[in-house]
């Protein structure tokens, strides 16, 4: 597929950059996960609660800098489609914590091949001192902007 838009130049931003890549990764991959009959906010509660769980609503938005009506969203319905339960938090009872059911893990592991090939299909493009150079820096951009709201 050719591209008409206008393309990236080194006079971009690093920034402007960032966000071309974004918009470019998710695009690519929203198109393989509708034939899955999931969002990008649902593989990413998904993808969260199979690495991070239990979790919260709010620890999952905070973790991806994503709205969160969104992730209540992409939460209800994979709540509806029973792929994860919800369970009140051990140490705070205002909590309510997410965790994959028996369906969900089985869903993540069937989509968990299809991100990985997209992964290495993107990674490619990098060798891996670069690939380790990137991931330093962007680390540290996260977390100093993190840092911004204190």
């Amino acid at each position: 597929m050719q591209n008409s838009s206008i393309p990236p130049n080194s006079s971009d931003h690093v920034l402007t950059l960032c966000h071309m890549l974004s918009n470019r990764i998710g695009k690519a991959f929203a198109e393989e996960l509708d034939s899955q009959a999931i969002t990008v906010a649902e593989w990413r509660v998904l993808l969260t609660l199979a690495q991070h769980s239990p979790a919260s609503g709010k620890q999952i938005a905070g973790r991806w800098a994503m709205d969160k009506m969104a992730i209540n969203r992409a939460i209800s319905s994979l709540q509806a489609r029973k792929l994860i339960a919800k369970k009140p938090n051990d140490k705070d009872k205002r909590v309510i914590d997410l965790l994959l059911t028996q369906k969900g893990k089985k869903l993540y592991e069937q989509l968990l091949p299809i991100a990985n090939q997209r992964y290495h299909k993107l990674m490619a493009g990098l060798d891996k001192l670069e690939e380790k150079n990137l991931r330093e820096a962007l680390l540290k951009l996260i977390l100093h902007v993190d840092d911004f709201g204190d």
